[in-house]
């Protein structure tokens, strides 16, 4: 299929940006950051294809409270960089590092880009941004270097992953790596403490009645056992509310009918009408209980200036009973709680409101993290090399080499990597278990196996990754939850939203945004009545909403 030509407008803020970047771009154009590069880079390798010459990559680093720098290693120098020193001769150079669990990553990398000296690789969530470097002639094309160097087993991951690819792609060049992976794991799940329900005499909810009536509980007993009665809270909420982070409301809407997730949730409804989940009717009730449960006091008060780091310290505090949540929460934030504690918080089906047909929001498989690569890098086909390596080293390597390369989330420390393994075994896994061996999964696979059965049977017990690996991929796990009844209850709906967007859209997103978690917001916390939503929804449409509906209605029509 041919890819079709995209001309997209930003932002006020990052057209100026993206305007610096260009003349700057073009005074430097002549100079790469690898002086010894040859016009022809086969006449740098050997036969094992080994850079004869050293080869200088700068890459921006994304750190977030996950990340792990162990045995005296640091950005500069550690296991990554000396295997891809040893192996290719590539001598890795950090560029910047900031967190990208914050803002910090995405306005760092906004300035870089302001002052025209993008690192040689970087990557970036926002489609807007790759985009417009894409589209302005600031990425390198990949396309060539990628059919020459590219394994069969990369290639491999662009048959499976196929959406993603077609989402880096622009009029038939490759602009990037994309995140290879199916986003049915960004579902949301509901994780509860399991010492609370224990000692609450408490069953999981199924029903949002059940949540409400459990969130009371742990907001008005003794649920932690110190003695004091009120001192802890039944359902945590974030200030972002909408995002995917740890505390959104996602889940409770889900059970309304609504599949929201972030800004980015457009989709057709039953009738085939192009809408957005945040306008759906249905979100009045949802809203309402939030509003209710606030007013009694079992949500946190403090909700509205809670950043997702606070709010993880409150989680590890254990002053929280559960929290809507994503698949991964047992590698963070309730590794933290199990390793303080003990105890294990647990991933459980969103509960369903009668009435109601739940739906569960995801992004389309088009869209997701992008590792770029600068135009005038004279060695492009660097990073594909490094994802070769990568791939052969934790796919396909022992244990131990496993355990080295990936494990306590050492994978980051590559300047790029494959979303995997992980979420796609999940299944494969699933059938292991089932038969108690590990005898046919894939070579990435088999080290997961080993921890699931080894935490359940206590040898690895103490382990984060074995801890963190059973939560998302044992039997009662959170993958398992998606696979065998958010998918068979075709509660899934992937947002149409790839790599087109309309120009009002662009425009309008910003605060289109914040418009929703501040209605939101002030709707829950009481400042506004439930009905002020109407009011919320016409603003919404004539902020540019309805014109992006007119626009998306045109560039994915109904099939």
């Amino acid at each position: 299929m041919k890819e079709l030509k995209i001309k997209r407008v930003l932002p006020h803020a990052m057209v100026a940006l993206l305007t610096v970047f260009t003349i700057s771009a073009c005074e430097t154009a002549t100079t790469g950051s690898d002086p010894q590069s040859t016009s022809n880079p086969s006449e740098n390798m050997d036969a094992n294809g080994k850079y004869q010459k050293p080869v200088t990559m700068t890459w921006a680093v994304q750190t977030a409270a996950a990340s792990k720098l162990l045995n005296n290693e640091t950005w500069e120098d550690n296991r990554w960089s000396r295997l891809f020193k040893d192996k290719l001769n590539i001598d890795l150079q950090v560029a910047f590092t900031a967190d990208s669990s914050t803002d910090a990553y995405k306005n760092k990398l906004n300035a870089i880009i302001a002052s025209g000296d993008l690192p040689d690789v970087f990557k970036t969530q926002d489609t807007n941004v790759f985009l417009q470097l894409a589209q302005n002639g600031q990425l390198a094309d990949l396309t060539e270097v990628y059919n020459k160097y590219a394994t069969d087993s990369i290639k491999e991951y662009q048959k499976k992953f196929a959406d993603s690819f077609k989402g880096a792609t622009i009029d038939g060049k490759l602009y990037a790596i994309p995140r290879m992976n199916d986003n049915f794991h960004e579902a949301p799940f509901l994780w509860i403490r399991e010492d609370w329900l224990k000692r609450t005499n408490s069953q999981p909810p199924k029903t949002v009645e059940e949540l409400v009536a459990l969130a009371k509980k742990f907001a008005t007993e003794d649920p932690d056992g110190n003695g004091k009665n009120g001192d802890t809270i039944g359902l945590a909420l974030n200030k972002d509310l909408i995002r995917q982070n740890h505390a959104s409301i996602l889940g409770l809407v889900s059970a309304f009918g609504v599949p929201g997730r972030d800004e980015s949730m457009f989709y057709r409804d039953q009738n085939g009408k192009m809408t957005f989940a945040w306008i759906q009717p249905n979100m009045k009730p949802a809203l309402a209980v939030l509003a209710d449960m606030y007013k009694q006091g079992l949500i946190n008060k403090d909700f509205t200036s809670k950043s997702e780091s606070a709010l993880v310290e409150d989680i590890t505090s254990g002053k929280i009973g559960m929290a809507f949540g994503s698949n991964w929460g047992t590698w963070y934030p309730y590794n933290n709680v199990y390793k303080k504690d003990g105890v294990i918080v647990r991933p459980y089906p969103i509960p369903t409101q009668s009435g109601y047909d739940y739906k569960i929001g995801i992004e389309s498989n088009a869209v997701g993290q992008m590792t770029m690569v600068r135009k005038d890098y004279k060695n492009p086909e660097a990073v594909i090399k490094m994802l070769n390596l990568y791939d052969e080293t934790v796919n396909y390597s022992t244990k131990d080499v496993y355990d080295k390369y990936w494990a306590n989330e050492q994978y980051r420390l590559s300047p790029i990597y494959i979303d995997q393994p992980g979420e796609v075994y999940a299944a494969d896994l699933l059938k292991a278990m089932d038969k108690g061996s590990s005898e046919g999964l894939p070579p990435a696979a088999k080290p997961l196996y080993d921890y699931i059965a080894g935490f359940e049977n206590g040898t690895l017990a103490k382990d984060d990754n074995a801890f963190g690996t059973w939560g998302q991929m044992s039997k009662s796990g959170s993958l398992p939850i998606v696979l065998n009844k958010y998918i068979p209850d075709k509660a899934i709906v992937q947002s149409i939203l790839g790599i087109q967007r309309p120009d009002v859209w662009l425009t309008n997103v910003a605060s289109l945004d914040t418009l929703t978690i501040t209605t939101f917001t002030d709707i829950i916390t009481g400042t506004k009545p439930v009905d002020y939503f109407d009011t919320f929804v016409q603003q919404w449409l004539k902020a540019g909403g309805q014109k992006s509906l007119d626009e998306l209605d045109k560039m994915y029509p109904a099939k």
